[in-house]
């Protein structure tokens, strides 16, 4: 039997080479995501520990918030070195300076848009705590900076040459005296890491006699850990030391964790390939079956038991999951060097490395292959061993089909369950409402690909007149062929309905965020002009709107700025402004108390959190700070805002717990009466210096936000589109499998005068047909799906549905197009048999 099996496979090379396409292209997704996200891993691993190979313990301030997070944390006196010099096993104790620093493009006049962040620190190259050394030129002085090669090479910068660098002052010029390098490494993960004298970069980075952390080097012999244990022991409170090898963890953990979500973000994708493709395996071999009905009757004939020829097939399928898995790892490692790339055309730039296969990502590319190709061809073979030995002498028998009603009945439950669930999330907020919501999409593709075959004939029927009115008898054929076998054209279609029911669900969240933005920023922000930064969480100098306040007509400018606290030892988001111009610029409503009374010592917060915290007007609130806690007076309430959060604090109380002077976005409001384009120009002057900093007015800052959306989902539809082209492998291999079953009807027609054009015709209209119904599906279903998900992600400000109907359009018409060009190859093999071989097949 495995001889049999194994010869029926190597007989029929193009049936092998369809099936395997769909567990190719589903695994290959799989595995470029690990691979991808396993090579970033690595880099990021390996950068972190070679940074900090030298750095046997460090000392810094205790973060309140996160204790192993360096936002907001606070620095330490420079007399700290001192201390921590004296402990008995340290062999040097330098002070290091970190902020934010980013340089700007000679060529652009504006940073590279990488996406990733600029570093800046001080040059400590020469202690013995360091790895860094010089690769061309020499250390920093005052007015020079050194920079990594990497940023150097990609900015085209030399030696000797003047660069500017934001800090949280203005870009200042300086003389780029050198580049570096980390031995091993080729740049810093895509960062630009720029580097001064030790007394410039704490003037710029935190403030003089200040240090962000201190690195102590060992003596020879001493562990890190022991080491630690006795500086820690010689530590104040509110400073603790940790090991090296922990600060290289925590520095690559955060990293690593953005890098999770992003992989879990792919993974999705990579299951709706996965799900997809088992549509079309699972199609494939029940076409096999029905075709090889006399072979495995004539198996049953000679003695082969039931099941003898089901684990044949069940084998076959393993021998296909295998290969395809295979090929499928191979072309995973291409994929993830395109996804890599695909991120970077969307503005952020990922650190290269050489690629890394996991024993895990091996092995789950074979049990993803495997196994979802068995158990797709599980069915089918149960099929096979029913066929009886009698079915060897007669040429007409084909496999019974079963009814459609429990298959209704199961379409139906599934259907329902997923109605519900979706129900249950929109009334559901934030990430459980998504998820619900989710669940539930999935139940009713689920439902939906079950009672297809129910909606296949009435849909196809009507579906297909336009065919026949332009095309008479060959249209009718093939409508009548794409209505023949109910449950292959549902499965066929149900494959690409999923694919374009995303597509479409996601166009019509992509829409209503897009109009949620813009009605936010009419009626929620009453601001004529924004300032925002170029950059990856980058901010700009604080003496930006200052230097705003009272110029020639502009009535309000003030600073949004925020970070991370904690409340009743939650961690919330808070959001800090000018109190003078906060309030009129956000269009906070008051619901209690005096919300103009904010300032120092008090806080606002939206009245929904007040009343879950227990909280009252007048109340003190402990409010956590990553330098510590105080307590501030509640001294009003808001009603919710989809740009104020929950909690709002002044500037001024923010500042004194973190000290970067840095804003995120200025919003500024014109006097009444002032000419915009004389605004504009006075705002233009004064930001000119500032060279991250970007200037736009309302309808700018909308098509900006509106640009953000379609990038993403720009890239979505990416990721999405290996899900419909494994569909529309989908579409050409039934149509090729159906060619080959109909091998003796096709002789009959050309026989009676179908002319091959004609037949070329049939084809084709036969798979535009079955692709069209897919696509109306999968617009119905998708256009549900959207609408629910708009609704579960209500409270994270998406408060407007909006249905993209050119983009729906589209969608049907990329069905037409894909039937069109799924029936190229089938539609010539038709036209091409030769007449008389095709009248005499079996």
């Amino acid at each position: 039997m495995l001889r049999a099996t194994l010869k029926s496979l190597l007989a029929r090379k193009i049936r092998l080479v369809l099936s395997m396409l769909a567990v190719i292209v589903g695994v290959s997704f799989v595995t470029g995501t690990l691979v991808l996200t396993d090579t970033l891993n690595k880099t990021f691993d390996t950068l972190f520990a070679n940074v900090n190979k030298n750095v046997s313990v460090d000392v810094r301030a205790v973060n309140q918030i996160d204790p192993a997070s360096d936002a907001g944390r606070p620095p330490l006196p420079a007399t700290i070195v001192a201390t921590v010099a004296g402990v008995d096993g340290v062999r040097a104790a330098v002070g290091t300076v970190t902020g934010q620093a980013v340089l700007i493009d000679p060529t652009t006049g504006k940073p590279p848009k990488t996406g990733a962040p600029g570093i800046g620190q001080n040059w400590t190259g020469a202690q013995p705590t360091a790895t860094e050394r010089i690769v061309e030129g020499h250390a920093p002085g005052p007015g020079e900076i050194v920079v990594d090669k990497a940023s150097a090479r990609k900015l085209h910068l030399t030696v000797g040459g003047k660069v500017s660098v934001q800090t949280k002052a203005a870009p200042v010029a300086y003389t780029l005296a050198g580049t570096f390098e980390v031995p091993g490494q080729d740049g810093f993960g895509g960062a630009s890491v720029t580097a001064f004298d030790t007394a410039t970069a704490q003037r710029l980075l935190l403030a003089p006699n200040q240090f962000s952390a201190v690195h102590i080097a060992a003596a020879d012999g001493l562990g890190q850990q022991e080491l630690r244990t006795r500086v820690a022991a010689a530590l104040p409170a509110g400073i603790e030391a940790i090991t090296g090898e922990q600060l290289a963890d925590e520095s690559a953990s955060a990293i690593q964790q953005a890098i999770g979500g992003f992989s879990i973000f792919l993974l999705v994708f990579a299951a709706i390939s996965v799900f997809v493709g088992a549509f079309i395996i699972f199609n494939t071999f029940t076409m096999l079956v029905a075709q090889r009905v006399r072979e495995l009757a004539l198996l049953r004939a000679i003695g082969a038991s039931r099941r003898q020829v089901q684990v044949s097939l069940q084998v076959e399928a393993a021998v296909v999951g295998t290969a395809g898995a295979t090929a499928g790892l191979v072309v995973g490692a291409g994929l993830a060097v395109l996804l890599r790339a695909a991120v970077g055309a969307f503005g952020v730039d990922l650190p290269n490395g050489a690629l890394v296969f996991a024993p895990r990502t091996i092995v789950v590319a074979y049990a993803v292959g495997v196994v979802i190709t068995c158990v797709a061809a599980y069915i089918p073979a149960r099929k096979a061993a029913s066929v009886p030995p009698v079915a060897a002498m007669r040429e007409t028998f084909v496999l019974p089909a079963r009814s459609l009603r429990l298959r209704a009945i199961a379409g139906c439950v599934l259907s329902a369950l997923g109605v519900l669930l979706l129900v249950a999330g929109t009334a559901s907020a934030g990430k459980t409402g998504a998820i619900a919501v989710g669940v539930g999409a999935a139940g009713i593709f689920l439902g939906v690909a079950t009672l297809s075959p129910q909606l296949s004939s009435p849909v196809i029927r009507v579906l297909g007149v336009p065919f026949i009115s332009v095309f008479g008898t060959t249209g009718r054929l093939g409508r009548e062929n794409a209505m023949r076998n109910p449950r292959r054209t549902a499965s066929t279609a149900s494959a690409l309905m999923i694919g374009l029911a995303l597509v479409s669900a996601f166009s019509i969240l992509g829409q209503s965020i897009k109009e949620s933005v813009s009605s936010t920023v009419k009626n929620s922000l009453g601001a004529d002009f924004y300032l925002t930064t170029q950059g990856f969480g980058t901010g700009f100098s604080g003496q930006v709107v200052r230097d705003l306040s009272g110029q020639p007509g502009i009535d309000v400018a003030t600073g949004l700025r925020g970070g991370a606290a904690k409340v009743n030892d939650h961690t919330i988001a808070l959001l800090a402004g000018d109190p003078a111009g906060l309030l009129d610029v956000l269009a906070i409503k008051k619901v209690a108390g005096d919300i103009n009374a904010l300032g120092d010592g008090t806080i606002l917060a939206e009245s929904t959190t007040a009343k879950n915290e227990h909280l009252t007007v007048g109340q003190k609130v402990k409010v956590a700070f990553a330098d510590g806690t105080e307590e501030l007076t509640l001294a009003g309430t808001y009603k919710k805002s989809q740009v104020a959060g929950s909690w709002i604090v002044s500037t001024a109380q923010f500042a004194r717990h973190n000290h970067d002077d840095l804003d995120q976005f200025v919003l500024i409001k014109r006097a009444a009466g002032a000419d915009p384009a004389a605004v504009r120009a006075e705002i233009d002057k004064v930001v000119k210096p500032f060279g991250t900093v970007e200037v736009r007015d309302q309808s700018e800052f909308v098509a900006q936000q509106e640009k953000q959306v379609d990038q993403l989902l720009g890239f979505i539809y990416v990721l999405l589109a290996l899900a419909v082209i494994i569909a529309l492998f989908g579409i050409v291999n039934t149509l090729a499998l159906s060619v080959i079953e109909r091998t003796r009807e096709i002789g009959l027609l050309r026989a009676i005068g179908m002319s091959r054009g004609q037949m070329r015709a049939m084809v084709v209209m036969e798979s535009t047909i079955i692709s069209v119904f897919g696509a109306v599906l999968g617009v119905a279903v998708g256009s549900v799906f959207g609408w629910a998900l708009t609704k579960a992600l209500a409270s994270q400000g998406i408060n407007t549905f909006a249905y993209p109907t050119s983009t729906i359009i589209m969608v049907i018409i990329v069905g037409v197009l894909l039937g069109i060009l799924a029936a190229v190859f089938p539609a010539r093999r038709a036209a091409r048999m030769d007449v008389l071989r095709a009248i005499s097949t079996a």
